[in-house]
């Protein structure tokens, strides 16, 4: 089958590699029909986890909606030709972590990621032809009639990872609110929180598109680069700074401007990926306006997929709305580039093989 193997920082390429096949009774064998390239796939791309990979064998991609054609011994859920998707992370929905519903956790999987390298499980990634899916019936889904392929590939990632991070800011209806990065999963959040609260929400991020389409979804878009953040958030704010804040940029300085704008008492919640090993953030902001973190970025994807196809099938979310290009598996190595560097008018991309 083809597929996109990364062999360095900026350099992934579409070659021929063998056919996944069952190696385990639990396992089920499916169909690429779309995929996507997610943030979070960005550190890889970019170089910046080169420790977690295999340079020349690993496959990239972890966002999909796919078509069963084998099936193992053992699997009781899924048959030939059904149309499924799976979340981001593999989990076994049995293991204590799974039950406690911290299934990126999952004691049985070792906290597998689709298409993260050989330090998650050394899986395949969904940037290819067909994909191995261990544990199937633990954490494959049936995608609903009413989602069409496109639709159904932000419920692997993009949509769950929203739903947690504005959920668990518990915003009410008069909270100001924050979401600092306005990438595809940022202008989700972004949508969510607008139908929370009738107050400000603030969209901070510096690639001017995203602040343009922030600003279409009813946010105020703030340019970290260029505008004066502490002013705006005061004078939004009555300057006591936001309410809530929801995190997607995935960097420590963004989280570090979380604090800063975020009021005393107030509440971040972080769903963008960290994978900062040593930054520093000030203990002491944090305890001195006792601030509130509920951290989300390992999500449980598994557990909001269900409702995520609610929100879409009852049209509440309309996550086709946030796709910029289409694209062919063959084209992947040139649109991944343009996605890195943010070029204009490049927001989420829909692979299909």
């Amino acid at each position: 089958m083809r597929a996109v193997v990364y062999h360095g920082a900026g350099d992934v390429r579409v070659e021929d590699v063998a056919d996944p096949t069952i190696c385990d009774p639990n396992d089920v064998i499916v169909r690429t029909i779309t995929t996507s390239m997610c943030g979070s796939d960005l550190y890889l791309f970019n170089g910046e986890v080169d420790h977690m990979v295999a340079p020349g064998r690993t496959t990239l991609g972890h966002e999909i909606c796919a078509e069963v054609v084998e099936v193992g011994s053992n699997v009781g859920r899924f048959r030939v030709g059904d149309r499924v998707t799976f979340p981001y992370s593999v989990s076994c929905g049995r293991c204590a972590t799974c039950r406690m519903g911290q299934t990126a956790h999952c004691e049985t999987s070792g906290k597998a990621i689709y298409g993260f390298g050989v330090a998650f499980g050394d899986l395949g990634g969904s940037h290819a032809e067909y994909v191995r899916v261990p544990l199937a019936d633990g954490h494959l889904e049936h995608v609903p009639e009413g989602i069409d392929d496109e639709s159904a590939l932000f419920l692997s990632c993009n949509l769950p990872g929203a739903m947690i991070a504005v959920d668990s800011a518990d915003i009410r209806p008069t909270d100001t609110v924050a979401v600092i990065g306005a990438g595809p999963t940022g202008q989700l959040a972004l949508q969510l929180a607008r139908s929370r609260t009738g107050r400000t929400i603030l969209a901070l991020d510096r690639v001017p598109d995203r602040l343009a389409t922030a600003r279409r979804l009813g946010a105020q878009p703030v340019d970290v680069e260029h505008d004066d953040v502490a002013a705006i958030v005061a004078e939004a704010t009555e300057g006591r700074g936001v309410d809530k804040v929801i995190e997607f940029a995935g960097r420590g300085a963004a989280f570090n401007q979380a604090v800063a704008i975020t009021r005393p008492g107030g509440v971040i919640c972080g769903g963008g990926v960290h994978l900062e090993q040593d930054f520093g953030v000030s203990l002491f902001d944090l305890y001195f306006k006792n601030l509130q973190l509920r951290l989300n970025g390992f999500a449980n994807a598994a557990t909001a997929m269900w409702e995520a196809g609610r929100l879409i099938t009852t049209g509440v979310i309309a996550p086709r709305s946030v796709v910029s290009h289409r694209v062919t598996l063959d084209e992947v190595p040139t649109a991944a580039k343009a996605f890195a560097a943010r070029e204009d008018g490049f927001n989420k991309m829909v692979i299909r093989p």
